[in-house]
């Protein structure tokens, strides 16, 4: 399904996720399909959104990830939505239940890093009460500090 899922992405999609292009056989090669769905739940937790096709197989159409860090109480997280599938707010969802998973995981920091062009996803990380920075020219970095973690 993730394969049939990365069929769906256009270039622009790609590169707004990955901060670069990035194939579709190495985003779909065997090796990291294995290691982005096979989760250390301790670590990170993937929610992915399904649809139905046209003769009503189930298929993906957007993904949401919250992978923590090795020492801090902190977690980076990642949202790839399927082009024909984006502004119906899939993504607001996921990030939404990604928080969530993050205040119940006792996190203090959620985080991310995109392209500054990415303009769907900064009013997405805005929208969820992210504040937004910028890093250099091209990329910015959205934080949510989860402050019931942190007095708690």
């Amino acid at each position: 399904m993730l394969v049939r899922f990365h069929e769906l992405l256009t270039a622009e999609t790609v590169y707004a996720r990955y901060l670069g292009y990035m194939g579709l056989s190495t985003r779909t090669a065997h090796e990291r399909l294995t290691r982005v769905t096979f989760n250390d739940y301790d670590r990170e937790i993937a929610l992915v959104a399904e649809d139905r096709d046209e003769k009503g197989d189930p298929r993906i159409v957007a993904v949401g990830r919250l992978s923590k860090s090795h020492a801090l109480p902190d977690a980076e997280f990642a949202l790839l939505v399927a082009d024909a599938w984006q502004g119906r707010g899939l993504g607001t969802e996921l990030l939404k239940r990604l928080v969530q998973i993050g205040r119940d995981e006792k996190l203090e920091l959620i985080w991310a890093e995109m392209l500054v062009t990415n303009e769907a996803m900064r009013r997405t990380a805005i929208d969820a009460g992210f504040t937004i920075s910028g890093l250099d020219g091209t990329a910015m970095r959205a934080e949510l500090q989860l402050a019931e973690a942190s007095a708690s």
